[in-house]
This record gives structure tokens, C-alpha cells and sequence, in this order.
């Protein structure tokens, strides 16, 4: 099964690049769509109850814990790998579930959307168990599914927060998550979304690598990738699998490290931890 998905994996990097490179593609409806700085103010608006937000401990938004200031020089780190090489598309995984992977995306993207010459897209490919809906306190009625196979256009699915940050997400539980994953219009849809919108950085909530191989599949798909663990229950050879998931081209950034008990002389919650820069 291992070599068939890496096949898959092939065949999807070499339409990702036949798109990027300006290849076939999927053809526009008419009329034409709005793009840059436009397609971002045709996104529906929405807001967020600072209630919900913290029973969910999303805390980057207002910024009153004091952990925060953690999600912000990941950030900044993040961002400054990303400007050096290029890149664009980070992902987002665990290697397996509870690690808190959500947590971590939506804390990140919103101290992403805090810069205000930076646009960030926030995307939820977990499509068998979607939750960052739910870490926001929204309730979404349209699918992935919806949009990635172009039945809802992206002005029609995705939803914004303030100027900085475009939300692609999704409500119900997607069927046959990977075959869905791996086609070819979903690599087209994703590629157009972010060519219409041009954010500076996109990341994707990315499933557990080590549960199904949606997350494996979808690599080819992002330029870097990074591992939440959980302290006390992520095992060591758990991290070593999926570093070697990421050795078939994909830039490992590293593992950050949740759950970390906190101390009464600490002020922050959670840790972060790196491995050697792979990209």
C-alpha cells in the first residue's frame, strides 16, 4: 500500500507543478470572478464571541493569556523560513489525534492576521473530522466537499475575518476523504483559490499522519509541514514515523510541543520545540 501512495503521491506533485507552471486547467465561469484585494472584500464577513474563543483557548486573537507571546515568535520564525525560500503553503499535523493540531493552526493563523501587510488562508483539510469550525465557535452548513470539487465557488465558501484572514471550512464529515484528496480538480481548485486570493501564507489543518493517509497524501500540496506533539503522550517512535513520512521531499520545519504542564514561575502554557531545518 506504501508504494502505491507514494506513486499517488508522485503523480500528484507532477500535476501540482503542470499547474503552477500554467498548464491545463479547470475552465473559469463567467463572469470573471474578482481577484486580489477585491475577491478578499467579496468575502463574507464574519465574528467571532470572544466567549467562545476562550472555553476553546484560542488566545491570539485578544491577546489576554500571556501565552500568546509563544504563537507569535512561532510565528515570526515560521514567517522568516517562508520569506527566505519562497514559500507559501505550510501544513499542519500530529501524528496522531489529540495533540492538539487545531489548537495550534488557529492560534497561529490568527497571530498571522494581526501583521497588517500579511494575508493569511486558513484551510481545513482534516475533511473525515473537521474542527476548526468548531475551535471558532462557528457553525458551517456547505462542505469541503462543496468546495472542493467547484460545486461552491471560493466567494461562496470561504469567510473572512477582519482585512488579514480568509477561512476555508467545513461543517459535515467528508466520505472517501483521500480519494478526494488525490484528485486531480482538488489540486486545481486549491492552486486557482490561492491564485484568485493571493495570501502571503496559507495553512492547512492537515488530519494525524499516523491514523489514515489523508495527511500523507496531501504533501505534495504544501512546501513545509509541522508536527504537534503532545507532552506526556507523544511517543518518540510515533515522531520518528512520521519524519520519515517527510523525507520524500517535503521541508520538515519541526515539532512543536503542547500540552506542556505549566508551572507556577512560567507564564506560558504551552511549549515549542524544533527539529534541524530540513528544507
Amino acid at each position: 500500500m506504501v508504494e502505491r501512495l507514494k506513486e499517488a503521491i508522485e503523480k500528484a506533485r507532477a500535476q501540482r507543478a503542470q499547474l503552477l507552471a500554467g498548464g491545463p486547467a479547470a475552465p473559469a465561469p463567467a463572469p470573471p470572478r474578482p481577484e486580489g484585494a477585491s475577491a478578499w472584500t467579496a468575502l463574507q464577513p464574519i465574528e467571532l464571541s470572544p466567549g467562545r474563543l476562550q472555553r476553546n483557548r484560542i488566545i491570539t486573537l485578544d491577546r489576554s493569556d500571556p501565552a500568546h507571546t509563544t504563537f507569535d515568535v512561532l510565528r515570526s520564525r515560521i514567517l522568516k523560513a517562508f520569506q527566505d525560500r519562497g514559500w507559501k503553503r505550510l501544513a499542519i499535523t500530529s501524528p496522531t489525534k489529540g495533540c492538539g493540531k487545531t489548537f495550534v493552526a488557529v492560534n497561529l493563523a490568527l497571530s498571522f492576521a494581526r501583521q497588517p501587510d500579511l494575508k493569511t488562508l486558513l484551510v481545513d483539510m482534516d475533511l473525515r473530522a473537521p474542527s476548526v469550525a468548531r475551535a471558532l465557535g462557528l457553525e458551517m452548513r456547505s462542505s469541503m466537499r462543496d468546495f472542493l470539487t467547484g460545486s461552491l465557488a471560493p466567494e461562496a465558501h470561504l469567510r473572512r475575518l477582519g482585512d488579514n484572514l480568509a477561512l476555508a471550512l467545513g461543517g459535515a464529515r467528508v466520505g472517501n476523504a483521500a480519494e478526494l484528496i488525490l484528485e486531480k480538480r482538488t489540486a486545481t481548485i486549491l492552486a486557482q483559490t490561492i491564485d484568485r486570493m493571493s495570501p502571503d501564507i496559507v495553512i492547512y489543518d492537515l488530519p494525524p499522519m499516523l491514523v489514515n493517509d489523508d495527511a500523507f497524501a496531501f504533501l505534495p500540496q504544501v512546501d513545509a509541514v509541522l508536527l504537534v506533539a503532545a507532552a506526556g503522550e507523544t511517543r518518540a517512535g510515533q515522531i520518528a514515523a512520521c519524519e520519515r513520512l517527510f523525507q520524500d521531499g517535503t521541508a520538515f520545519l519541526g515539532v512543536v510541543l503542547n500540552k506542556v504542564e505549566e508551572r507556577p514561575d512560567d507564564a506560558y502554557a504551552y511549549g515549542y520545540g524544533y527539529g534541524q531545518d530540513q528544507g
